[in-house]
């Protein structure tokens, strides 16, 4: 029998001044929601946003308070996933079943995976190491790509 990749999945708010920004936030946590291999749903956003989920708490979701600083965003909202596989989702489009099943079938094979710049997914301790050594290191970066791509010796494998 073959076992199902669990993960967690880690939703940014990229596109904050975006009006479908909330509509698609919602479409992907309940997508989420019903996924049995998804153990946990984080969002980052701001604090606006905060409020408005707040006021009608999902199955398996933490909100984390985006910072005005990406890497500090990145290492609160890292910090909250509890799987060893974390897909990596931004709000500029709802994510399709299909390519949520390819890029975790990828991730069995390989722990880095990018579908689009808003669909990613990798294992957790890269993103974990890249975003320590970029700490020693004193390198300012932006999204978990950059902090792979320049700090890990895995290259993104691009579906």
């Amino acid at each position: 029998m073959e076992q199902n990749t669990h993960y967690s999945a880690l939703i940014f708010d990229l596109h904050q001044n975006e009006t479908n920004s909330l509509d698609n936030l919602k479409t992907d946590i309940r997508l989420f929601a019903q996924d049995p291999d998804c153990s946990q749903i984080v969002v980052s956003c701001l604090s606006d946003l905060q409020l408005t989920l707040a006021l009608s708490p999902q199955p398996k979701t933490t909100l984390v308070k985006m910072a005005k600083h990406p890497y500090v965003s990145l290492v609160n909202g890292l910090k909250a996933v509890t799987e060893e596989n974390v897909l990596i989702v931004g709000l500029s489009k709802p994510v399709r079943i299909e390519q949520k099943s390819a890029i975790l079938h990828a991730l069995e094979e390989y722990p880095a995976v990018e579908c689009h710049q808003d669909l990613q997914a990798y294992d957790t301790r890269l993103l974990m190491f890249c975003l320590q050594h970029s700490i020693e290191q004193n390198i300012a970066i932006e999204s978990y790509a950059q902090a792979v791509s320049a700090l890990g010796d895995t290259p993104i494998l691009k579906l």
